[in-house]
């Protein structure tokens, strides 16, 4: 095959740091494969890809090379760079540089020097292909998530390189967005034959379209191969089982011996229909335990940032003691504006919320950091000190906890960031700066947390760890409401569940009747099993009957 990326005995340790990320690694990536590279969080696979483009190489210790198109990366010249490897961040609001799409599409011609009239033809044509011609002249600021991520596709494509590496490009878009993008990639790869090289934490969606899996595990490729070989590998593993697509996991603790491992729903349906696999309830009932006091009220809430359009409309929402309501919903329909506001840090033009009888917004910063701890979507805004353990300390020392010290090093411990202490809280990957979020939200022992996308970079036994974290002080008695695109995790810990849409919040549901009433955000066992076991939501819902007998799936 065409060799286009050689990894030659890749071995990278970051600045002040004893331990490699990566140790001896050696792959070759051929052209027009896609490739899925996985990992647990903090395994190297950014590291590894970032090697993959001149201008991503990280600083430190290095030793082995990469080549692109049998030439080391070193050499390659700026333009060749740009031509050959693009390259899509996992947060889409950092890659635009222009204001309008327009605009940006022709800022990545313009800086290699093609000329009007080719600019010109090569923007009709690329946002003719992707749809994004009824976009061309609005403004960036203006897009939604899954929008603004495709057009960062598009200023990539639009060089018509070689190879596109992407990191986790979906893990600030709803699930909608997520599925139009990789099919979207995936009809890049099949139709223009361009190489995809991406990192991913969440399988199911983008492994049915990928023709090689990589795993890193222990600063290592611990396996290199086909996908359904990859993920019977992972199931047996005490962690990467947790990486398992919820659809595999169904079939791969069956009675079938499978051939061919199902990966999406579609593939599920046809495995079931073929071979007429019968599926019934092992749902056990359950009330969730709420109190009838009210943690939490609030009454005709309205706000907006133009005084033009209500971002939030007149909205209303109680939470009692005790629940863990999580809000759904489309990028850009108002959800983190929304936990803004009942956080106590935006202020709306209309309406109240209440905690505890106190408008949020009027209770002195002091008293309300105590009452509720707030997790942005981005944790890496409020961090400010030299390392993850000073972080902590000075928290503990500002919520005045006795033995503030203790408390902190408690925290690093009960959240797995003890490796990670005496690093600066910036130079740690996404998914344990979203951990060391949380340790600092859970500081304050509040009455209620408030958590916007909580597992964004989070691997899934690290989102398996952090539900289990959250779920015990829910069941200690802390209020939980949280934001998310997860739906899996949002079905698997949250009590209730409700959608944003135009500005309100829909009905609140138990989480169990949310989802088996919802037919696009839902999880994919219910899309599977819908019409066999409607109320299902997740594997241990079901059990296979085969044959007489019936098998617990868990």
């Amino acid at each position: 095959m065409d060799e286009l990326i050689k990894v030659d005995h890749l071995t990278f340790t970051y600045p002040d740091q004893k331990t490699p990320v990566i140790d001896d690694v050696n792959l070759v990536i051929n052209r027009g494969q896609f490739v899925v590279i996985a990992g647990a969080t903090g395994s190297g696979k950014t590291t590894l890809i970032n090697h993959f483009k001149k201008e991503l190489v990280p600083n430190g210790d290095r030793q082995g090379q990469v080549l692109i198109n049998q030439k080391p990366i070193s050499k390659l010249s700026k333009l060749e760079s740009a031509k050959v490897v693009g390259y899509v961040a996992q947060d889409p609001t950092i890659q635009p540089i222009m204001s309008t799409v327009i605009d940006e599409l022709a800022f990545a011609l313009e800086n290699v020097g093609e000329p009007s009239d080719e600019i010109e033809r090569r923007i009709a044509e690329l946002a003719n292909y992707l749809g994004l011609d009824q976009l061309l002249h609005q403004s960036i600021e203006a897009l939604s998530g899954g929008q603004l991520q495709l057009v960062n596709l598009a200023s990539v494509l639009i060089l018509r390189p070689e190879v596109i590496l992407l990191d986790e490009p979906a893990a600030q878009l709803d699930p909608l967005s997520t599925q139009h993008f990789f099919e979207v990639l995936n009809r890049v790869h099949q139709e223009l034959g361009i190489t995809i090289v991406m990192t991913e934490h969440h399988l199911g969606s983008v492994l049915a379209f990928a023709d090689r899996l990589i795993l890193l595990q222990g600063r290592h490729v611990s396996f290199d191969g086909l996908p359904r070989v990859g993920i019977a590998k992972m199931a047996a593993d005490s962690q990467l089982q947790y990486f398992v697509p919820q659809v595999s996991h169904l079939f791969l603790d069956t009675n079938k011996k499978l051939t061919k491992l199902p990966i999406s729903v579609a593939e599920g349906q046809k495995r079931i229909s073929d071979e007429k696999i019968k599926f019934v309830s092992a749902i056990k009932p359950t009330i969730p335990a709420v109190s009838e006091d009210h943690m939490l009220t609030a009454k005709n809430l309205t706000f907006s940032f133009d005084k033009q359009q209500n971002v939030i409309d007149r909205l209303d929402l109680t939470i009692s003691s005790g629940d863990w309501l999580s809000i759904v919903g489309k990028n850009g329909s108002g959800k983190s504006t929304l936990l803004s506001i009942l956080a106590g840090l935006r202020i709306p033009q209309h309406g109240k919320a209440k905690v505890a009888n106190q408008v949020v917004w009027k209770i002195p910063t002091a008293s309300r950091i105590q009452t509720i701890s707030f997790l942005s979507q981005t944790p890496s805004l409020q961090f400010g000190e030299e390392t993850v353990e000073k972080e902590l300390m000075k928290q503990a020392h500002e919520l005045r906890l006795d033995f503030p010290d203790k408390q902190a090093k408690m925290m690093i411990d009960r959240l797995h960031l003890s490796a990670v202490a005496d690093q600066s809280p910036f130079d740690i990957s996404g998914g344990q700066q979203q951990l060391l979020g949380v340790a600092l939200a859970l500081l304050a022992k509040p009455k209620l947390l408030i958590l916007d996308e909580p597992t964004k970079g989070l691997d899934p036994y690290t989102k398996h760890f952090l539900g289990q974290i959250l779920q015990e002080v829910n069941t200690s008695g802390m209020t939980i409401l949280m934001a998310s695109h997860d739906m899996e995790f949002s079905a698997a810990y949250s009590k209730h569940c409700a959608f944003m849409f135009d500005g309100h919040l829909n009905t609140v549901l138990p989480t169990r009747e949310f989802f088996a009433n919802n037919f696009f955000f839902t999880t994919s066992i219910n899309r599977l099993l819908r019409v066999q076991v409607p109320m299902a939501i997740m594997p241990e819902d079901v059990n296979s009957v085969s044959e007489g007998t019936s098998k617990h799936v868990s």
